[in-house]
């Protein structure tokens, strides 16, 4: 048996309003796709896997796809109808609508001929195949409707969903296919609200219908409030302002809220499989947003704070004042097929070894802006239990923050690049834990300096003792971090000195250049003169592809263009660092890399997608796909405003 595979998403067709998602086919045709993703999902679950149109009987010829924030039209031609010409004679055209907990589809059918009388329908069928199994390719089993004259009905699990016509006229058939040949490969079998279709030149005929979704276990919900970013798209001529509007129009789909703080607003991860609450992802969303979105960030920061952990439990990696990794309804399990681990994450997850400082890193931020003293205020007890998570966590080789699964069936890899095969040295072998990231000492250094100035400034006068000994404590950890890792990262090679992407668990660094040490950029871990080599180095030919920065060097032997954390672009991730040349004061520099974001952005469908591949601009005209990578996702939508930044001039 081979390994299941992971459906291709970059040709596909998405329309978001979180929690809610709509995937079409390359096509616009909302059917099981052997190449791509398509379906309505709603939180973790695929509701309908089937959604086609047939004009007598056939489905029509596609001409064209326009996908556009929360609508996708769809245009083609019902060919099986004849004309007085070879020339078509039927239009019809597709409008579907996403809004949170409903999709509304639409249909307009026009004609050349003086009159026409046709069959329209749409055929339907649910399957609520949940996210982990659609992700690797496993069908759900159909799901039998219930019915009525006006409306069908799926349900499964707590899960339901409910078509209603929106035209009058329409009568519900169960079988309209059981009795006739399948056309153009649509399956037999599934229920259909049909229309008898009266139409003429000039006289359109246009149907339309719903669904409703719920679920009743679900942990997110809507968010109830406005993007507050600043939209200077239209003020932004030419590229610049036609990606900013794209990844605004993006984001504001992303916005969700948890059940548990409805009027907390974060952003979900991303689309399709993590549209939930993401520790990391959600944090440093935030954080690329700020200082415009500051309701974001303060929402982003309770969000999370409602889950920071209490009590010990190794089975979730939970921790006393730990932030979480994600949040779920169900335990995920994804089977990586014969031979492979099986991941299995219990609802809520804690096993990430960076969410807690890049909280802190928010927090601090957020109140550097003076927009949400009183949400700052109110998040300090989150604050101080964080606080003492991190002061109690350099116990890693040489007193750094480390990681390891201790379950069997957790992430073997808890900063960003969470892959198995992330952390590998130059020859390819794999590093074994615990392991101490870079990044995750630069996250570190920066949380304690901002934690502390926080409570110094909420101390007050004359006042708050355990403030100021707890503040104290953190600058003197910070103070160690700088000390240590300067004494322990620092590797060098033919071109130079640069810091390693970890430390393995006998405290040996990983003598291959990584993007990690971008991040270690405006977080203070650096002195000028370390700042500017690592700015060289992510700028060289081994990281530099031209269109951004590679996750790995190209002189490694694990490096591939095609590997998710080993050798390819990640939007984010050259993003923190275009934002830490920034805060560094290498503007020039930042700008050559905003403007190789800015060049993918153009290959790719005008946005920026989650990752795309290594190869550079010296093989190719034009940023080259990752076919698997997620879109919209909340982190790479951010980063077109670090662009924007970049390149104000």
């Amino acid at each position: 048996m081979s390994a299941p595979l992971q459906p291709a998403l970059h040709r596909q067709h998405v329309a978001v309003a979180a929690p809610t998602q709509l995937w079409l086919s390359a096509e616009g045709r909302l059917v099981p796709d052997p190449a791509g993703l398509t379906g309505i999902f709603h939180a973790d679950t695929r509701f309908l896997d089937h959604a086609a149109v047939t004009v007598d009987g056939t489905e029509p010829q596609p001409v064209g796809v326009t996908a556009a924030g929360g609508r996708i039209a769809v245009d083609g031609l019902a060919r099986n109808i004849a004309g007085p010409t070879l020339d078509p004679a039927v239009r019809v055209v597709q409008t579907w609508t996403v809004e949170p907990g409903t999709v509304r589809h639409s249909i307009e059918l026009s004609t050349s001929l003086p009159e026409l009388d046709c069959t329209l329908a749409v055929h339907l069928g649910a399957d609520f195949a949940g996210m982990d199994a659609v992700r690797v390719g496993h069908p759900g089993d159909p799901v039998e409707p219930a019915h009525d004259a006006a409306r069908l009905a799926w349900e499964s699990g707590g899960r339901r969903a409910v078509a209603t016509p929106g035209t009058p006229g329409a009568r519900i058939a169960t079988s309209i296919d059981r009795d006739s040949d399948d056309t153009d490969g649509f399956p037999s079998g599934h229920p259909a609200l049909v229309w008898s279709a009266s139409l003429g030149r000039g006289k359109p005929f246009r149907a339309s219908w719903s669904v409703a979704l719920e679920d009743a276990d679900a942990v997110v919900r809507a968010a109830t409030d406005s993007p507050a970013v600043e939209d200077e798209a239209e003020s932004r001529p030419g590229a610049v302002g036609r990606l900013l509007a794209t990844s605004l129009q993006q984001l504001a789909g992303l916005r969700l809220a948890t059940v548990r703080m409805p009027d907390a607003p974060f952003l979900a991860a991303g689309a399709p499989w993590y549209f939930t609450l993401f520790g990391r992802d959600s944090l440093w969303s935030a954080r690329l947003l700020l200082p415009e979105d500051t309701p974001l960030a303060a929402g982003t920061l309770r969000a999370l704070a409602a889950y920071q952990g209490s009590e010990r439990d190794p089975e979730s990696a939970q921790e006393p004042g730990k932030i979480p990794h994600e949040i779920r309804a169900h335990e995920l399990v994804v089977d990586h097929g014969p031979g492979g681990d099986q991941l299995r994450l219990p609802p809520v997850y804690y096993g990430t070894v960076d969410a807690t400082a890049l909280w802190l890193c928010l927090a601090g931020e957020l109140s550097r802006t003076g927009r949400a003293p009183d949400a700052v205020r109110a998040l300090l007890p989150a604050a101080r239990r964080a606080a003492d998570w991190l002061l109690a966590s350099a116990t890693g080789p040489g007193g750094f923050l480390s990681y390891r699964d201790g379950t069997g069936h957790g992430l073997s890899n808890q900063g960003w690049k969470d892959s198995a095969d992330a952390m590998q040295f130059r020859d390819g072998r794999r590093a074994e834990g615990p392991i101490a990231l870079a990044e995750v000492q630069g996250y570190a250094h920066q949380a304690a300096l901002e934690a502390a100035a926080l409570f110094e400034e909420l101390r007050g006068p004359g006042g708050g003792e355990g403030l100021r000994a707890q503040a104290a404590a953190l600058r003197e950890f910070a103070a160690g971090i700088r000390s240590r890792f300067r004494e322990s990262f620092w590797v060098e090679d033919g071109a130079g000195r640069f810091p390693a992407m970890a430390l393995d668990g006998g405290g040996t660094p990983l003598d291959v250049p990584g993007s990690n040490m971008g991040h270690l950029l405006g977080t203070g871990l650096l002195d000028p003169d370390e700042a500017r080599l690592v700015v060289d180095r992510l700028l060289g030919d081994e990281l530099f592809s031209g269109y951004g920065i590679r996750t790995l060097s190209t002189a490694a032997a694990g490096y591939w263009p095609l590997s998710y954390h080993c050798g390819s672009v990640w939007s984010h991730d050259t993003a923190i660092a275009v934002r830490g040349m920034l805060a560094e004061g290498f503007r020039a520099e930042a700008a050559t890399v905003a403007r190789g974001l800015l060049r993918a952005a153009e290959s790719l469908g005008g946005s920026l997608p989650e990752l795309f591949s290594g190869v550079g601009t010296d093989e190719s005209a034009r940023a080259l796909a990752y076919p698997a990578a997620c879109r919209p996702q909340a982190w790479s939508a951010a980063s077109a405003a670090v662009v924007a930044r970049a390149l104000r001039g």
